[in-house]
């Protein structure tokens, strides 16, 4: 996940510099301002090519709370990424749940109070993750297909709807097409079912808005009230849903 902080290039000039307690990599280039990027837990200065080293120290300095909370905010993402491993805590309808294998010829998942139980034969954390993943994909196809063919009957667009497609992306929970086609990422049924169902909503509402419009906006909310609620919702826990 990208974080970034923009400043003109004079900005902070003449104040006194201190020492950092994080290190940074400066990128140069035909650009104007100066630019703190966070990616992947790491500090990123962009600046122009006629900046100095003193400009930038002390751009950094100025910023120094704002990225040391970004980075504060990255370390405790990165700890929370999900990793299908025995005793791992995953994060499964909104509880923090505790991974669990089990010996057993017959491969399943099962939610058993604060246990989220792996069972299948000689397991590994790969074989596990691929089992998990067809739970998912399981759940989707039982859940999603049903309710977004549900909605494209009652909007009266299910003529447009030519598929529904479950794939797992890096960045994207579902995308719709004009050429009627829907996919969700099926790892989305991780959340709880009322995210899955505002998920649902805002896809099979761009068969008739393929913009993010108040239109569009407005045809959510009505059949979704709140929608902002589940959308801030996914964007400060989805890091926890990515295999």
């Amino acid at each position: 996940m990208r974080q970034l902080k923009i400043a003109p290039l004079n900005f902070g000039l003449g104040r006194k510099r201190s020492s950092l307690p994080f290190g940074c990599e400066v990128q140069r280039s035909r650009r104007k301002t100066l630019a703190i990027y966070i990616i992947q837990g790491k500090v990123v200065v962009r600046c122009p090519m006629r900046a100095s080293s003193g400009q930038i120290t002390t751009f950094l300095n100025d910023n120094r709370e704002w990225i040391e909370e970004r980075l504060a905010e990255e370390s405790l993402k990165q700890k929370q990424q999900l990793r299908i491993e025995r005793g791992a805590k995953i994060f499964y309808r909104a509880r923090e749940l505790r991974i669990v294998f089990k010996e057993g010829r017959k491969e399943r998942v099962m939610v058993l109070g604060d246990k989220f139980i792996v069972q299948g034969h000689k397991l590994t954390p790969a074989k596990a993750r691929v089992q998990v993943e067809n739970f998912l994909i399981a759940k989707a196809q039982d859940y999603i297909i049903p309710r977004a063919r549900g909605l494209a009957r009652y909007l009266g667009v299910d003529h447009k709807l030519k598929e529904i497609k479950l794939r797992k992306t890096k960045s994207k929970w579902g995308h719709c097409t004009s050429t009627g086609i829907i996919q969700y990422n099926y790892l989305i049924m991780l959340a709880p079912y009322s995210i899955i169902d505002y998920m649902i909503t805002h896809e099979v509402c761009h068969m008739l808005h393929m913009d993010h419009s108040q239109r569009f906006w407005n045809l959510v909310d009505s059949l979704c009230p709140n929608s902002e609620h589940y959308m801030l919702w996914l964007k400060e826990h989805e890091h926890r849903f990515w295999i």
